[in-house]
């Protein structure tokens, strides 16, 4: 699914990541750590479509990222649930109406009963059905991340990326979120969260990525267990 060889980023001269090379299947759950400046957020952005290698070759559902065309890479991107870390709802829209643009820019007046229904159900799981109709700028910081969580998980995306998507939730808000990524792994997508809790990573065991200053410097793996 995500195949990287070689892949650098370059910023101003800078290096922001240096000779990434590992590969993702369908339902691997992995985690990204690292300290602050590591590189997470831009290799995460990377994944998710939204910048280039600067160097090297990033291969995502069988397309080099650097030829695909713009007709295909928007139909990738439909397969692809992006959560980062700054949530960027519309806030004059209502908590439902930003996720359902995820499923059409028509919003709800299209929606078919089945996608209200697949909202709805997101909306419960993550303790947001009381806010349905609340406009999104109204929210607080951890109901904002959740609201892109629900965003990002609506259409049963292929591949997640998340970037600290617990960094603003309370203890049982974070393992709604985790709830829902593992279902969604062990359905068979393709999930990468970045994080620094290591409560989730004890808890939720996968293989790990660890950088630091933009190399990558260790794969492991854990035996997934319960939580």
């Amino acid at each position: 699914m995500l195949t990287l060889r070689q892949v650098n980023k370059v910023y101003h001269g800078e290096k922001v990541l240096d000779q990434i090379s590992f590969d993702v299947k369908r339902g691997n759950f992995l985690y990204l750590l690292g300290g602050s400046g590591a590189g997470k957020s831009t290799l995460l952005r990377m994944l998710a479509t939204e910048e280039l290698p600067s160097d090297g070759s990033l291969t995502v559902f069988g397309y080099d990222l650097k030829k695909v065309p713009p007709t295909t890479l928007k139909a990738m991107r439909q397969a692809i649930g992006y959560i980062p870390q700054k949530v960027r709802l519309i806030p004059d829209l209502t908590v439902f109406d930003n996720i359902a643009l995820s499923l059409t820019l028509a919003g709800r007046r299209t929606l078919s009963l089945d996608a209200k229904s697949k909202i709805a159900e997101l909306l419960g799981q993550l303790g947001l059905m009381s806010k349905s109709e609340t406009l999104a700028g109204n929210l607080s910081g951890g109901e904002s991340q959740r609201v892109a969580v629900a965003r990002a998980l609506v259409r049963s995306p292929e591949l997640i990326i998340a970037d600290e998507p617990t960094g603003a939730q309370d203890f049982n808000e974070v393992w709604a979120i985790m709830d829902l990524l593992v279902k969604a792994s062990q359905r068979g997508a393709a999930v990468i969260v970045a994080t620094h809790d290591r409560e989730i990573i004890k808890r939720v065991q996968n293989s790990c990525l660890v950088l630091k200053e933009g190399r990558l410097q260790t794969q492991g793996y854990r035996e997934r267990g319960a939580y």
